[in-house]
């Protein structure tokens, strides 16, 4: 209808070129460490649970006093050989449950409602999001009365089910029923930034709403692909940080045998008598 066939087909590729990137981000910043996490719990359990009784197990059959940490830990692993059945089924019921939750209308919604207000990568999502809305609207608009439609599909492709309930319960129904100006509209529905809707408004006054879009999804992309790397950088230390804190912790409740101190009358079962 534009007539410009050949940049249409140049944005959507680079539209789909960014979503799938950010796919991967957030894959990178969310679920790489959360499965490390849990490798980490179940070797750390496995240690504390199996291994570590083992050894130290021994020196409690006999009237020895044990460090406290030995102590501990003996007395957790003792509680969980005698729960682990409701431990692990309750476990794997809440992430069965989360899962289906997620998966299901409402959960994705909460989901994507509270994702984007995490600290640190709650905002990089955000951003994400915005550009990809940015970017669909800037391939798609035309100028002309159509241009609801456009919104819509805008803000199916920004990848966040929340931001698209918003546009379509806020910002929508205010152009159609109300007649409100795009910027008014837009910033009704609470989910874009300040910057984006400064752009928007500069784009509408100067009647190249178009370019705007383009142009805040350029910066966009440029400040998310910085920062998004630094994020997920940031958790992948803080991860190593908690790895090493578990090594630690491991490290110095089985070297707390070694203060053990016996004798002959202990290892007969005789002492104190």
């Amino acid at each position: 209808r534009s007539g410009n066939m050949a940049e249409i087909y140049d944005s959507t590729a680079r539209f789909l070129e960014r979503q799938q990137q950010f796919n991967k981000s957030v894959r990178s910043a969310m679920i790489t460490p959360a499965i490390t996490m849990l490798v980490l719990a179940a070797a750390f359990i496995w240690y504390v649970w199996y291994i570590f009784p083992a050894t130290a197990g021994l020196f409690s059959q006999y009237n020895i006093e044990l460090p406290p940490m030995t102590t501990a830990t003996l007395a957790f692993a003792g509680w969980f050989d005698n729960n682990y059945v409701w431990v692990f089924s309750l476990t794997a019921l809440s992430i069965i449950g989360f899962i289906a939750f997620a998966k299901s209308t409402k959960g994705r919604f909460l989901l994507h409602k509270y994702m984007i207000r995490l600290p640190v990568i709650g905002p990089l999502l955000h951003k994400l999001n915005i550009e990809i809305f940015c970017r669909t609207f800037a391939i798609l608009y035309s100028g002309s009365g159509e241009n609801i439609s456009v919104i819509k599909v805008a803000a199916e492709a920004s990848g966040n089910a929340y931001l698209e309930h918003r546009i379509k319960t806020i910002t929508v129904p205010m152009m159609v029923a109300q007649g409100a100006e795009l910027v008014r509209a837009m910033e009704a529905s609470g989910v874009f930034t300040q910057m984006a809707i400064a752009r928007f408004r500069s784009g509408s006054e100067t009647e190249n709403v178009r370019k705007s879009a383009q142009q805040m999804a350029d910066y966009y992309e440029k400040e998310t692909t910085l920062k998004l790397k630094g994020a997920v950088e940031g958790i992948q230390t803080a991860v190593a940080i908690i790895i090493t804190i578990a090594i630690c912790f491991q490290t110095v409740v089985s070297s707390e045998i070694a203060l053990i101190q016996t004798d002959s009358q202990d290892i007969m079962g005789v002492g104190g008598g």
